[in-house]
């Protein structure tokens, strides 16, 4: 089971046993959590901070919560959230207050974009244009600007913790194996999408001062004699200024053409003998009753804290483009017209020969084994009666906390009084949470002068500033930098250092 916890704004953290959760994570670059339990004697205390805003931690991962919804059952009281990675969150509520404009590569528009934010990133510029020209380009939120450059280059996104990933397309292509009819896919289903078809195009490029255009086009696919005109949404884009290069573009978007969709879970893939299959690879497709031979790419991943319930990989590509769709649309008309189910809008067929195959009539006799499956009624009944095991131990292992006493420096010693000492110690949890206590004494004042450096590892993202009690009903600022080194900056005590009561915490770097 992955370990699931919950944490409120202030930095307490606890773990969720019982609950469960299931993340998605799309090639848009969306990663959203969604998360199901009920209130337990192993889980309140964590399930009074599962409130919105609030931060889930799943796989070494934060995500805010957005969305709670509380419902009540015969045995007690459960919740529903969904949370969003906190790269949005980050991003959306960080703001740039300035503009570039000219000719800009991407690691300068990202740097830009990025600034002050705590992210960092990496790109690989394997087929992305140099650079583009760009005008009063900032004054929005740092994943506004994220996305624009995103659009600008023709790149994609992907992330972990805090760090980005950018290429032209991010995953792999894969040439063997193959998803082949009649020999690894027993029953596949065809989806025809044509949401976004369009047949009419047109474009904009580089802008005069004037206000006229540099270069302008129109578009009209062969579609159009088929399903007649439908206009999509235009290009404007400041980078072209040649016509061919403005076309391409225009083509590109239109969207005059079919989609088609698979889904596999991990096991039928493993089965298949595809391994390590990530979000973006493209794996080829071959299916002959519905005429397809394409790459298809992983467009979605769904996985669950469950570890017996496998993770489900959405396939997708473009089967045809307008001119072969042209050439046979008189052909398989009658073809489409047999087995196509106009109820759904989706094609089906189960494959010849099924010998070795798990078929879906396998699967219900599976699902509905019920010596090997439990109700949700019969698992909540064996979370209540659990006391210790599997749950203590990851509630210990979450709270739980190895304390290190620091060096003094600059004349700072520990304080001790009648009632005996506040030890001076720094510690960080398993969801990496550094937590600072004691009391000090004597040292000197000041941002360059610290009470004690915290070591690699311990030390803030960006400069971690904190007020303290000071003894007396007197107060301290306080700052923790980079480098590690806690300072405090003044005191409202007449005798500043007589007591400085050091109690924070923050998320490590």
């Amino acid at each position: 089971m992955a370990i699931l916890a919950v944490k409120d704004i202030s930095g307490i953290a606890e773990p969720l046993p019982g609950f469960f959760a299931t993340r998605s994570n799309g090639i848009e670059g969306e990663k959203t959590l969604s998360v199901t339990g009920y209130k337990t004697v192993l889980n309140q205390h964590g399930y009074k901070l599962v409130k919105n805003e609030n931060i889930l931690i799943y796989k070494d991962e934060e995500y805010i919560i957005k969305t709670h919804k509380e419902k009540t059952f015969k045995n007690g009281v459960g919740v529903e959230v969904t949370a969003l990675h906190r790269i949005f969150d980050d991003l959306i509520n960080y703001r740039i207050y300035e503009e570039k404009s000219g000719t800009l590569r991407i690691n300068a528009m990202l740097d830009f974009a990025l600034k002050g934010t705590g992210y960092t990133y990496e790109v690989n510029n394997t087929d992305l244009p140099t650079s583009v020209e760009v005008q009063n380009f900032g004054w929005d939120n740092s994943l506004a600007l994220l996305r624009s450059i995103l659009e600008k280059f023709g790149a994609e996104f992907d992330y972990v913790g805090k760090h980005i990933y950018i290429a032209k397309k991010i995953g792999s292509k894969k040439d063997e194996p193959f998803l082949r009819h009649k020999y690894n896919v027993s029953e596949p289903e065809k989806s025809i999408d044509t949401s976004s078809f369009a047949t009419y195009i047109r474009g904009y490029g580089k802008q005069n001062e004037d206000g006229t255009y540099v270069v302008q086009a129109e578009y009209t696919s062969p579609l159009a004699a088929v399903y007649g005109i439908k206009h999509a949404e235009p290009v404007k884009d400041e980078r072209f200024t040649d016509k061919s290069s403005l076309l391409a573009e225009m083509k590109n978007k239109l969207g005059d053409s079919m989609d088609i969709s698979l889904t596999f879970t991990a096991l039928e893939l493993a089965n298949m003998g595809f391994k390590d299959v990530r979000k973006g690879d493209y794996l080829w497709c071959v299916i002959e009753p519905f005429d397809i031979n394409v790459q298809l790419r992983v467009l979605t991943i769904e996985d669950y804290s469950n570890d017996k319930k496998p993770p489900v990989f959405t396939f997708g590509s473009v089967t045809k483009k307008a001119s072969d769709l042209i050439a046979d649309f008189d052909t398989t008309k009658k073809t489409v017209d047999k087995v196509i189910d106009s109820s759904t809008g989706t094609i089906k067929t189960s494959a010849l020969n099924t010998s070795g195959l798990a078929l879906k009539s396998d699967l219900n006799a599976h699902v509905k084994n019920t010596d090997i499956h439990v109700t949700a009624s019969e698992k909540l009944s064996w979370d209540s009666k659990e006391s210790g095991g599997a749950a203590a131990a990851l509630e210990a292992r979450l709270t739980n906390t190895t304390w290190t006493s620091p060096a003094f420096k600059n004349g700072w010693v520990q304080y001790t009084d009648a009632s005996g000492s506040y030890p001076v110690q720094y510690g960080k949890d398993m969801v990496g949470t550094v937590i600072l206590r004691g009391v000090a004494k004597g040292g000197t004042i000041g941002s360059t002068t610290p009470v004690y450096t915290l070591p690699a590892g311990y030390r803030p993202i960006y400069p971690h500033h904190f007020t303290g009690s000071a003894g007396g009903g007197f107060v301290y600022t306080g700052v923790i930098k980079t480098n590690g080194d806690v300072c405090i900056e003044s005191s409202t005590n007449t005798t500043a250092n007589a007591f400085i009561a050091i109690n924070t915490q923050f998320k490590a770097n």
